[in-house]
This record gives C-alpha cells, structure tokens and sequence, in this order.
C-alpha cells in the first residue's frame, strides 16, 4: 500500500494513533537511556583500577578517644594496630593511609609545577598520607625514583617528598622525569603506576602521596590490607575483634574489600539502571498488548473493506503485509519522537548522575527491538485478517 493511503488509515483513527505514537516513543525512551546507563555502569566497573580489588582489605576506624586521635599516642596506636595484623597468617602488607582509594570525595588539594603553574594547575588531586608499606598494601609498581621508607615529620620547614602516579607526573612534568623537580606541595621522590584513586578528582587516575605520621584523626582512618587469595575471607572475619584486643577504644565503621567499595562507588547508577531496565520491560510489554489491541480492533472492523480487496483480486499475502505495514509505519512514527523524549531524559538524568551522551548506534538497537516486539505482538491479527473471505464483502450490500 502506498505511504499516503497508510498515512490516511492511521488518520482515520486519529486518538487511538496518537495514543499509541506515545505509548512508543515514551517506551524507546527508557529503553535507550536504561541500555546507556547499564552499559556505562558495566564499563566502569570492568575498568582497569591498578588494584588487586578482590584480595586488599579496607578497615575503616576511628579512636573514640579525644587523646587517641592525635599525635603521639595515635602514632603509637596505628603502630600496635599494625603490627597485630601483620602476625595473621596470610597478611602480606599492612598500611595506615587517612583515607582508602575507589572512592568518591576525600581529601583532596590542588597541585602544580611552580614553573609552569597556570599551565600545569590541578585541582582536586587526592592527597594520601601513608606509611611507608601502603605501596605494599596495593601492590603499585615502582616507575622511577626511590620510595620513601620511613616517615618524615614535617615542623613547617621541611616537608615529606612525594610520590606521584604516571599520569600525574607526565601531566606536570610532560617529557621529563619528575624525579627530584619540585611541585607545589612537595619535591619528587619517586613515580609509581596508576591506580584508581577518587571519581571525582580531576582524573580518577591522579594521586599525590606522602609517608608521614598521622597528626589527627577526627574524621577517622584507613588501614589497608593486602592478603593472600585464600585467606581473604578468614583475615576479614578476623579483624574486627583483633583490633578491639588491641585497644577497646575504637570504633569500626566496615570492613571491606576493595571489590566491594568498587561496587559501592556506582550503586546508585547500578539501581538506577535496574529501575529503568525493569520499567522499559513493562513498557515494552504494555506497548506489545496495545499493538496487539490496535491491530486486532482495526482487522475486525475493516473486515468488509478486506473482503472487498479480496474480491477485487487482493492475495492473503497483500492483506497480511498491508496490515503490517501500519503497524510499521506507526512504530517509526513513535521511535522518532522516542528519541526526542531520549534526548530530554538523558539531559534530565544527567543533572543528577553522571551520563553519557547518547551515541548513534542506541537508538538504532533499539528501534530495532521495538520493530520486532511490534511485528510479533501484530502478527497474529494480521493473520486473522487473511482469512476474511470475499464473501464478507456482499453482507452489508
């Protein structure tokens, strides 16, 4: 049937069309921005992090002790503290850091190369102050320098080097070594590869670290674990009461892996995609049952007008696609204002989480999807409609 006489049928019943065109396009809409968000969350957690995820340990604590939350007695509390878990079997590195990596936020500053600061100022770099086994602890590989091995208090005269990742030091120090230059906050010691620090530092790949003592603590701590692949689970269960034997006063917010914090820091895209996928399911299905109403309605009532095309020569296979082809005709109406309302959604949703823009190939995939479950949900009343006889065509005559 030519396009014009397809647009006149679908006219003809101008509510229920309408109905339907928005039934669809709402429909494409949830589906291409659930399919984005579950493919962006599946990417971020298949990302490289630098980490031994599954098998490093994160105690997160806090001395409930005014006295025990600053220097000198936090000193000598983290040094009992780590010295007790390393006596566990399959400990292969402890470390305090005031605060874990894979996370989103913490304690950040800005950094840049005083020779070159309105080029080379970053803002938001994580700043870890550690013990000289937190690169044990994550297994970082060493790139160039030498890592600090012991502590350096700082008195507001000197100050503890740093230990830059890769990609920090080539954003500050393009085509050079970084070793021995001075940064804003420190001189270089040493570079060590990349390793997922915070999601919403300038890049989660920049890291500034420092091995010095903790001085306060209000805000609470890390210690991080590195364990052997089959005593993880053991070392975690272990934990919580053998740094209460250490010292009672402390409270224990969780005891992760790393794994876990890594799914943690995009649960509320994993819901959400969830949610979204879940209700682009059901609209999916509902818009199957509308097509099928529509279709099925629309056999029954033009039964007459087929009897007369199959009297006038009409094959079952001519009535049977001409049926289809509204149905067509109606789901490319729909998947076109479907991505209008996609691109709506996806600038709603990304006032609130972090979204990609839809790319070309989504609303493709899915018009596509939404083309077959259309044609499957239609194709049965399409086929009633084959078997009007020509008969039918004299009964009102």
């Amino acid at each position: 049937m030519p396009l014009h006489l397809l647009i006149k049928s679908l006219l003809r019943r101008k509510v229920v069309t309408v109905l339907l065109l928005v039934q669809l396009a709402m429909t494409l809409a949830l589906l291409i921005n659930s399919l984005l968000l579950a493919n962006q969350t599946r990417d971020k957690l298949n990302e490289p992090t630098g980490l031994n995820l599954p098998h490093t340990l994160q105690v997160q604590l806090k001395p409930t002790t005014p006295d025990l939350r600053a220097y000198p007695l936090l000193g000598d509390l983290l040094e009992r503290q780590m010295a007790a878990v390393r006596s566990l079997p399959g400990v292969q590195a402890v470390a305090y850091s005031n605060q874990g990596p894979v996370r989103r936020g913490g304690n950040q500053g800005n950094v840049f190369d005083p020779d070159a600061e309105e080029r080379t100022n970053l803002s938001a770099i994580p700043m870890y102050t550690v013990s000289p086994d937190f690169f044990a602890a994550l297994g970082l590989k060493l790139v160039a320098g030498e890592l600090p091995v012991t502590p350096i208090a700082t008195d507001g005269r000197t100050t503890s080097p740093a230990v830059l990742t890769r990609s920090l030091a080539e954003k500050l120090f393009p085509e050079r070594s970084a070793i021995g230059l001075q940064t804003s906050r420190a001189p270089v010691a040493a570079v060590v590869e990349d390793f997922f620090g915070h999601s919403e530092a300038e890049a989660d790949t920049y890291n500034l670290i420092q091995v010095a003592p903790l001085y306060g603590v209000d805000w609470g701590y890390s210690l991080l674990i590195n364990t052997s692949e089959e005593t993880t689970e053991q070392i975690r269960q272990q934990l919580p009461d053998l740094l209460r034997q250490v010292d009672a006063n402390i409270e224990i917010f969780y005891v992760r892996s790393l794994e876990e914090q890594h799914h943690l820091l995009y649960r509320n895209e994993f819901g959400l995609a969830t949610l979204l996928g879940i209700l682009s399911g059901l609209m999916l299905l509902v818009a199957m049952v509308s097509s099928y109403s529509n279709a099925h309605f629309h056999a029954l009532k033009q039964q007459q007008e087929i009897g007369i095309k199959r009297a006038l020569g009409a094959s079952k296979k001519l009535i049977f696609l001409e049926l289809l082809s509204e149905n067509w005709l109606t789901t490319a109406i729909g998947a076109l204002l479907g991505v209008f309302c996609a691109l709506a959604l996806n600038n709603a949703l990304a006032t609130v989480i972090s979204l990609d823009a839809l790319n070309w190939w989504l609303p493709v995939a899915t018009t596509a999807v939404l083309l077959l479950c259309v044609t499957v949900a239609t194709w049965y009343p399409a086929t009633i409609a084959t078997r009007v006889s020509p008969a039918t065509a004299t009964k009102t005559l």
